[in-house]
């Protein structure tokens, strides 16, 4: 199937446009009926692998470790710390 050049970057901007059109078309409570959906789906997933279960609740866990230093808790995590300011 030939092509010219142009076709693919037209194709994606009019692409790009109409998906953007349709997002700021919905509502709120669409927004967060598309979120809660997307919620539910991830949580099957994690709940079919059990051992994928696990190693998210332990990968999640340590992520969230903090510790006390001078009074203060500071999280464990290289990447939580960075984002202290």
């Amino acid at each position: 199937m030939a092509t010219d050049r142009g076709s693919v970057p037209l194709a994606i901007d009019i692409r790009t446009r109409y998906l953007r059109r349709l997002r700021e078309n919905r509502t709120a409570s669409g927004r967060l009926a598309e979120f809660a959906k997307l919620q539910q789906a991830s949580f099957r997933v994690l709940r079919s692998s059990p051992s994928g279960y696990q190693h998210f609740l332990r990968r999640n866990m340590a992520s969230r470790r903090a510790e006390v230093i001078d009074g203060v808790w500071r999280p464990v995590s290289p990447a939580r710390r960075a984002q202290q300011p």
